[in-house]
């Protein structure tokens, strides 16, 4: 929508393909990712979770309340109002974690973001990040519904990277190299800048 309604795009048709913010940033504009952001963050991810702690009075603890995060980061990675496509589910996650388990959330962005500024590379240490994230959950000893919940989220995360929006694989590099460069640099190239600026015409 925001896409649309500031540039006239189908984000899913440049840069990423991704409806998320990081694609928003890199196609639509700077601005737009903070309202985009908080959205996903706060209405998206740690709603549910909260409605569940406070409204319902449930236990931190339940599986069920994990399983509510892990729906709605499902959700929002396979919209059904996009035909199965959406965005990586990253934000979703990461106000699931605010409302459920913030300390593992502190950690996963300090953590991600100190790499991302030492070796440039925001989606290898994304995904560093998200497979300490049961560690931490283990070394915190938090109810075993939490790490379960941690684990759910690298799953979900790994799959909707690889799928990458039901895009083929490219026909000019060995499919084994475009899976590995989704799973661990979320895209298909090998260079960034190729990924984050195409457009229906191609690069730019």
């Amino acid at each position: 929508m925001i896409g649309r309604l500031v540039k006239g795009i189908d984000l899913r048709h440049y840069g990423s393909g991704n409806v998320g913010a990081s694609n928003i940033f890199a196609s639509v504009s700077k601005f737009w990712v903070v309202p985009h952001s908080l959205f996903e963050i706060l209405v998206k991810g740690a709603s549910p979770i909260c409605i569940g702690l406070l409204v319902m009075d449930m236990e931190r603890s339940s599986m069920t309340l994990a399983g509510a995060g892990l729906l709605a980061i499902a959700g929002h990675n396979w919209m059904v109002f996009l035909k199965f496509t959406g965005g990586r589910g990253i934000a979703v996650a990461s106000g699931a974690l605010l409302a459920l388990a913030p300390w593992e959330l502190t950690i996963f962005v300090g953590l991600a973001m100190g790499g991302y500024l030492v070796f440039k590379s925001a989606g290898t240490w994304v995904f560093i990040s998200l497979l300490l994230l049961p560690v931490w959950s283990w070394l915190f000893n938090e109810p075993e519904s939490i790490t379960w919940f941690c684990i759910g989220i690298i799953g979900l995360v790994s799959l909707k990277r690889l799928l990458s929006n039901w895009t083929p694989l490219p026909a000019d590099m060995p499919w084994q190299r475009v899976l590995f460069n989704r799973l661990i640099k979320d895209r298909d190239t090998d260079r960034r800048e190729d990924w984050v600026h195409r457009t229906p015409a191609g690069p730019k």
